[in-house]
C-alpha cells in the first residue's frame, strides 16, 4: 500500500512494491475443510488466494463454499499472458460447484509495459484467460503511481470487454490514496474491496499501533459512499488476516494462525505485548465480529486478505464471519 512492505491484495503483474501483507506460504495453516458452516447468499464475502498456494497445493483443501467470491492473484508472463497455475481448474471448478464465482486479480505491480503500451494484446490475453478457466471476472489492485493517466483508458477498454462476455469487473481501493481515482474510472466497476487495513506498518516503524482499527473501516465506508457517492451496496470492509509487529521480541510479520497458535486467548483481543517490550497488532474475533455487523448495515459484504492466514480450528476468523454474517 505505501511501501514495500503493502502487499493486497494482490496480486503481482511484476515484481515491485506491494499494498498487502506478504506472506511466508511455508508457515499457514489451512482452514477447515469440512465446516458446516457456508457463506451467506445475501452478502458477499470475498476472499483472496495467492496463485503459488493454489499451484503447491496448499490451498487444495480450503473449502470454498465458506466464501462467495474467489480473488486468485496471478502474475503475467513477459509477453502479458495470464500463467499456467498448476492446480487452478481443480480449484475453479470447486468454487463453482459451491456457487463461489471466481476472479482472476491483478495488480500490485508495474503494469506499465502492459497497459501503456500494449493495452489491446493485454485485454485479449485476458479475455483468452476468461474464456479457457471458464472465469467470472476480474479483479484490478493497481494502486500508487500505477493508477495514472494510464489508469482510466485501460480500465474503460477493460470495462467493454468483459461486459460483453458478462463477466464482471471489481476493485481494490485504498482511501489513503482516493485522490487518484476519478468519478468516472470507479464508475466502470461492479463493486469494491476496500482495503481497510495497513494504516501503519513496518515500513514506519516509529509509528507503532493498530493497522487496522474498527474506526478505519467506519471512516473509509463513509469515505466512499458519503464523499464519492457510491452506493454502499457496492463496498465491501477489508479484514485482515494477518498483524504487524513492532518493538522487542517480535517479528515484523505474523498471520493471524501464527499468533493465535503462540499466545494463548489471542483470538479474543486485537493486540498482544512480549515480555521484551515489543507490541503485535492485529484483528481479534471481537473485532471481526464487529467488522461484519458494520458490513450489514453500511455495506455490500466483507473482503478477506488473506485466506491461508486463518487459523485451522475454532479460533478461526473466517468461521466468525460466517457465523455472524449469518451463513448456514
Amino acid at each position: 500500500m505505501k511501501n514495500i512492505y503493502r502487499l493486497s491484495i494482490l496480486m503481482v503483474i511484476v515484481i515491485a512494491a506491494s499494498c498487502k501483507k506478504n506472506v511466508d506460504t511455508s508457515t499457514q495453516s489451512t482452514p477447515p475443510n469440512t465446516a458446516v458452516i457456508k457463506a451467506p447468499a445475501d452478502i458477499r464475502v470475498v476472499g483472496y488466494l495467492i496463485s503459488d498456494e493454489i499451484a503447491d497445493g496448499t490451498a487444495a483443501s480450503f473449502n470454498t463454499s465458506r466464501i462467495n467470491y474467489l480473488n486468485i492473484t496471478f502474475t503475467p508472463d513477459a509477453d502479458g499472458a495470464f500463467p499456467v497455475i498448476n492446480n487452478l481448474d481443480n480449484i475453479i471448478t470447486a468454487a463453482h460447484n459451491n456457487n463461489t464465482k471466481v476472479l482472476i486479480s491483478m495488480g500490485n505491480g508495474t503494469p506499465s509495459s502492459f497497459i501503456d503500451t500494449d493495452t489491446t494484446a493485454f485485454i485479449n490475453n485476458l479475455m483468452n484467460a476468461i474464456d479457457e478457466h471458464n472465469l467470472d471476472g476480474i479483479d484490478v489492485d493497481l494502486e500508487g503511481s500505477h493508477v495514472d493517466k494510464y489508469y482510466q483508458p485501460f480500465i474503460a477498454s477493460l470495462s467493454t470487454a468483459l461486459k460483453a462476455k458478462g463477466k464482471l469487473l471489481t476493485a481494490a481501493i485504498a482511501t489513503w490514496e482516493s485522490g487518484r481515482f476519478t468519478d468516472g474510472v470507479l464508475g466502470y466497476f461492479d463493486f469494491f474491496n476496500v482495503m481497510s487495513y495497513d494504516n501503519t506498518g513496518p515500513w514506519d516503524p516509529g509509528d507503532p499501533g493498530p493497522h487496522s482499527p474498527y474506526s478505519m473501516a467506519v471512516d473509509d465506508l463513509d469515505y466512499w459512499n458519503n464523499t464519492r457517492g457510491i452506493p454502499k451496496e457496492k463496498l465491501n470492509v477489508g479484514l485482515p488476516f494477518y498483524g504487524y509487529g513492532f518493538g522487542k521480541g517480535v517479528k515484523v510479520n505474523y498471520t493471524y494462525a501464527e499468533i493465535v497458535s503462540e499466545f494463548p486467548g489471542a483470538e479474543n483481543v486485537d493486540s498482544i505485548t512480549v515480555k521484551q517490550g515489543g507490541t503485535i497488532y492485529y484483528n481479534g474475533i471481537p473485532t471481526i465480529e464487529k467488522k461484519c455487523r458494520l458490513a450489514q448495515t453500511s455495506a455490500g459484504g466483507v473482503m478477506i486478505w488473506e485466506l491461508m492466514q486463518d487459523a485451522n480450528n475454532d479460533k478461526s476468523l473466517l468461521t466468525t464471519i460466517d457465523k455472524t454474517l449469518g451463513g448456514k
